[in-house]
């Protein structure tokens, strides 16, 4: 027997039966939009959703929202059952008159989940689970919002993604729930000047100020859920202290600390390049500027093309000694380098040659470089350091000294270096030492780049 008909509708005398008429003992939550019940049909858990009365509310517009919102089939979301809305008499006493009249009953059923919300799971600090679960439940969150944003005919925002609307089954995998209740807010003809959707804390300065809805605003409240992930409820105001590059720097100290007596020098090596990745996304995210704010789908993609390179890594090498250059790649290349596969120059004897590097920063914070070759007396680079604006580029100028000849068979070993990192926006080039490079490899948050040189004769050149 189907709980739900062919037209969706549940009737509210069946949800009063399975919830004991609505009981205080079957009540498990309640939220800006209503209170939350646990029911039994026919063998079948479910959780329903009695929704308050709300003024103005189109009733046939949201139902059809509902029946392309029942469509949805993905492990990262919660599924919904079915809706009820029908009309109840009640009798009330107005002006000492005993008078009838017409109460609204609405309510949404969905799937039941067995596991708490991710809220419960969240300290002031971090999360409690360890950082193989944590990277479970954040990648299982941005997988099922993709699937809400991109895989329907027409894009699903949720416009209400909580720690409390992330579920937890029994094998920490997390369901996105709480869909469709502020899109029922949102069909009502008067929910701007009188009611707010989303949750507040969660929402974006776009909505906030003007009332903008898009898919960047449930990637604004993917950031946030995220950061409480990684550094506990008042994760999200590290952005408001520090520089971005700090911040990922604190979160990743805070996860060494937790990994170093629960993993491997390997698996920590991997998670550390994980969590690292995972907080500049979070910070992406929350940018102010929704323009600047990642997709849904961009952020998938970079999350699974930080796990192909980590398989890759640890199926050919059995010492993880490239994850440093992990880095680069898992938060979408914080510094390119042109050329990119080798330095070549055009070789003459007894000239000094030259050829031009150049430097991008991609990413909203300062970066500072530092770069050197393994024959420090015949190259001369300017600058050799130096720290690069947000969204900046630089041009490296590289001489190779005048040589009396040129190498056998014009074989040439030498390497080009150019090392990396994230730096907050009150730092100078005379802070760039060796020593602070050495720091910063030592706590793996360098990028490096290596390009081999190569001597090309001149007479390869066609006239």
């Amino acid at each position: 027997m189907s709980l739900v008909g062919e037209n969706m509708d549940i009737k509210l005398d069946m949800l009063e039966e399975i919830t004991n008429k609505f009981a205080e003992d079957r009540k498990v939550g309640s939220g800006p939009y209503g209170d939350v019940y646990r029911g039994v049909y026919n063998g079948q858990e479910i959780v329903v959703k009695k929704i308050h009365d709300i003024h103005g509310l189109d009733d046939s517009a949201f139902l059809d929202e509902l029946h392309n919102l029942c469509k949805i089939d993905h492990p990262n979301v919660v599924r919904l059952i079915g809706y009820c809305r029908e009309q109840e008499r009640k009798f009330i006493t107005y002006n000492g008159q005993l008078i009838v009249t017409m109460v609204n009953q609405r309510a949404i059923c969905y799937q039941y989940v067995e596991g708490r919300s991710l809220d419960w799971h969240i300290s002031d600090e971090s999360c409690v689970f360890d950082w193989p679960t944590c990277y479970k439940i954040i990648k299982g969150i941005c997988e099922g919002l993709k699937h809400l944003h991109c895989a329907q005919e027409k894009p699903i925002y949720h416009l209400d993604l909580t720690l409390d609307n992330i579920l937890l089954d029994e094998n920490k995998t997390a369901k996105i729930s709480g869909l469709g209740l502020s899109r029922l807010v949102s069909s009502t003809k008067e929910h701007k000047a009188q009611i707010s959707i989303g949750t507040r804390g969660y929402m974006p300065p776009e909505y906030i100020d003007s009332g903008i809805t898009s898919r960047k605003f449930d990637v604004f409240s993917l950031g946030l859920i995220i950061m409480a992930i990684m550094a506990g409820h008042r994760g999200h105001l590290l952005r408001y202290e520090m520089p971005r590059g700090e911040v990922v720097e604190l979160v990743t100290r805070i996860w060494k600390k937790k990994l170093h007596d629960t993993s491997g020098h390997s698996s920590q090596e991997i998670n550390i390049v994980e969590v690292k990745t995972c907080v500049d996304i979070a910070l992406r995210c929350v940018n102010s500027d929704q323009n600047r704010r990642p997709l849904i789908k961009d952020i998938v993609s970079e999350l699974d093309e930080l796990e192909a390179t980590i398989k890759k890594m640890t199926l050919y090498s059995d010492q993880p000694k490239d994850l440093i250059g992990l880095q680069k790649r898992s938060d979408s290349s914080i510094l390119t380098v042109d050329p990119t596969l080798e330095l070549r120059f055009v070789f003459e004897p007894r000239k000094d040659l030259s050829c031009c590097l150049q430097l991008t920063n991609k990413t909203d914070s300062s970066i500072a470089f530092n770069i050197k070759t393994n024959n420090q007396t015949k190259y001369c680079t300017e600058p050799n350091k130096g720290i690069m604006p947000p969204c900046s580029k630089c041009y490296v100028c590289v001489t190779l000294q005048a040589q009396e000849e040129a190498p056998p068979n014009m074989q040439c070993n030498d390497m080009f270096t150019v090392q990396s990192v994230n730096v907050s926006d009150d730092m100078d080039s005379d802070d760039i030492t060796e020593d602070f490079f050495k720091r910063a490899m030592v706590e793996k948050v360098v990028d490096v780049v290596k390009l081999p040189i190569v001597y090309v004769a001149r007479g390869q050149f066609p006239c």
